[in-house]
């Protein structure tokens, strides 16, 4: 008897490659009609959303394409969602996940990162003894990283936010 957290693992993987199918046809045509292209010598800012939109199509079709039965053990029937703690440490992660991007144009892309890492680690970390200080210093460190690597070296457009005066 399958229980009602349980969901068939072929059908579930089936939907999720069609999702990533649209989701990548929808982000290349946004991005081929919104950004330009640029030219062979200088390449233009959709070149990056048009590749990452092309990867995805690629990992979506080779998911609705594969064979069963081709790995090094046989594929499990159904999948089961967690439940209990591990179910509420999935949805706050998820709730995360949504308030970095409700907030990044409102606080700024490295400040927002920052909260959101520090966050998804607390989240994520088994340690019982886990050290809050260390987190955020971890947390710091990976978003300011990514600023002066994304924002600063390859130039990428990112919101500033309001603490955009105080930073860099």
């Amino acid at each position: 008897m399958i229980s009602a957290r349980s969901f068939s693992l072929v059908s579930a993987r089936r939907i999720t490659a069609l999702l990533a199918l649209l989701l990548s046809a929808f982000y290349v045509t946004n991005a081929w009609q919104t950004l330009s292209v640029g030219r062979w010598h200088k390449p233009g800012a959709a070149i990056f959303p048009i590749a990452l939109g092309a990867l995805l199509a690629v990992s979506g079709l080779s998911v609705l394409l594969e064979r069963r039965g081709g790995g090094d053990g046989p594929m499990p029937a159904t999948f089961t969602l967690p439940a209990g703690s591990d179910l509420r440490r999935l949805l706050l992660l998820l709730a995360a996940f949504a308030l970095y991007f409700l907030v990044m144009p409102v606080i700024g892309n490295m400040v927002a990162s920052a909260l959101f890492l520090f966050a998804s680690m607390w989240l994520l970390s088994d340690d019982p003894t886990r050290s809050l200080l260390r987190l955020a210093i971890y947390a710091i460190a990976i978003a300011l990283s990514f600023e002066w690597f994304f924002v600063r070296l390859l130039k990428v457009q990112m919101p500033g936010g309001v603490f955009r005066q105080w930073l860099f």
